[in-house]
């Protein structure tokens, strides 16, 4: 096997497992220990992936805080919140959750429509102070600031009172082996209670936030019903996905 096709290797076996050791990689492309940790220093040096003792694992995620890109705008984010739009019936109670594409959802929804959201995000509430017909409940909780929102066990036992139709979420970080996950514990807690408690959830963003692993789990990948990404998205990771019977909107 030549060098190229020995790397595209290791990578897709990463992309599929999550994480590899160099003891079944060697045994797997019948090679040395020695060869395979080359190899995988080589594509670390690449920023391809995650060099750690006996192996690698996927990239994790590295998007700047949300606090930190408030004042530079994304607004291509827009395009995912249409299908998200799509979903709404009046009267219905939803989760618009703390990010960038959440809140274009939240300044989006539609003038006649009545619904309650819930949010732990100050930003996403203020987007609604004045929309008439949505009843607005904010999560009580310390603010977690690098995300917006609020978090800990008084947002939780909050959210375990309340059913939501539908939860809308910003994509952290999507694995299909390693699931829906997020760079801290506190986010990650809030939000995994808040999933379990909806009837649907709903998770947009950029195909390159898939594929990828962040520290902490939030939910199992079958637990995510709708993904909302871009025509980007790996072919092969496509099938994946749908595989697991999870409703996938390209846009």
């Amino acid at each position: 096997m030549l060098l190229a096709e020995r790397h595209q290797f290791i990578l897709d076996q990463l992309n599929l497992q999550g994480r590899i050791t160099s003891v079944s990689l060697a045994q797997t492309l019948d090679v040395s220990e020695d060869t395979i940790r080359r190899d995988l220093n080589k594509l670390a040096e690449l920023k391809l992936l995650r060099r750690v003792h006996g192996g690698a694992l996927a990239l994790q995620d590295n998007t700047p805080d949300y606090i930190e890109r408030l004042d530079k705008p994304d607004t291509s984010k827009i395009r995912y919140i249409e299908p998200a739009l799509a979903m709404l019936v009046p009267g219905q109670t939803i989760v618009i959750d703390s990010g960038e594409t959440c809140r274009y959802l939240a300044q989006h929804l539609p003038k006649n429509m009545p619904l309650t959201v819930v949010t732990g995000c100050p930003l996403i509430a203020k987007e609604l102070a004045y929309h008439s017909l949505v009843d607005v409940i904010v999560l009580d909780g310390p603010m977690f600031k690098p995300a917006m929102r609020v978090v800990g066990m008084t947002a939780i036992e909050m959210v375990k009172r309340i059913r939501f139709d539908i939860v809308f979420m910003g994509i952290c970080s999507f694995h299909i082996h390693h699931g829906f996950s997020a760079s801290y514990v506190e986010e990650a807690e809030i939000l995994s209670a808040t999933i379990r408690q909806s009837d649907h959830t709903v998770i947009m963003g950029p195909s390159h936030k898939l594929d990828k692993v962040a520290t902490y789990q939030i939910v199992t990948a079958n637990e995510i019903d709708t993904i909302i990404t871009d025509e980007e998205i790996n072919p092969s990771l496509k099938k994946q996905i749908e595989s697991l019977e999870i409703a996938l909107t390209l846009v």
